[in-house]
């Protein structure tokens, strides 16, 4: 297995960089938060890497670190998950936030990822859970006590809101959560204010 390639790189598509190195261009196929971590072009750069071989192709898979990759593998253990669908799963949330969604067992929030059903959202949380390195005490930390059905009226509209702004649904969550640790609110809209101010 190729571990990692280090090289300059010649283009950096969003989801497909290309590296040289000893004059040999890589093709290799990235998650969109890899892509954004990448220096510019030119730059030198070290991706981990997966080669992925079938009967009617070869890929190659590369990663920011060996946590993404990691969980990649894990994803692609899945039934139903293959390389594409990984990918857009890791697209869709970082790390960080699929790692927490599965721990929480937030289906809602896996199910936000486009490609991501309930089943699949549920496959995931299922049987990864217990291969999650994230401590549980740092999702409390994070998150606090609360879990989805905890939310009032009042927290489920400033949550929605803030997704619709563009925002992930653990992230939205997040804000929502240590802004009302700083305060109490009775409308919406002043709960949003102080959710903005936070993220």
């Amino acid at each position: 297995m190729i571990d990692y390639i280090n090289g300059k790189i010649v283009a950096n598509k969003s989801t497909e960089i290309v590296l040289e190195t000893n004059g040999i261009g890589y093709a290799i196929k990235v998650s969109l938060n890899t892509a954004q971590k990448m220096p510019s072009e030119g730059q030198t750069a070290t991706l981990k890497t997966y080669l992925h071989v079938r009967e009617t192709a070869i890929q190659l898979f590369g990663f920011s670190d060996e946590e993404e990759r990691e969980l990649f593998l894990g994803l692609l253990g899945i039934s139903g998950v293959g390389p594409k669908l990984a990918m857009a799963i890791l697209s869709g949330l970082s790390v960080e936030e699929i790692q927490q969604a599965i721990l929480r067992q937030d289906e809602r929030v896996l199910s936000s990822i486009s490609g991501v059903g309930k089943k699949t959202a549920q496959r995931l949380i299922v049987e990864l859970r217990d291969k999650i390195r994230l401590p549980k005490k740092e999702i409390t930390q994070e998150a606090g006590a609360m879990s989805p059905a905890d939310f009032s009226n009042i927290e489920n509209e400033a949550i929605l809101a803030l997704i619709s702004l563009g925002y992930s649904k653990v992230q939205a969550e997040r804000a929502v959560i240590k802004a009302q640790k700083k305060g109490s609110f009775s409308r919406s809209d002043e709960l949003i204010k102080k959710a903005l101010q936070i993220i």
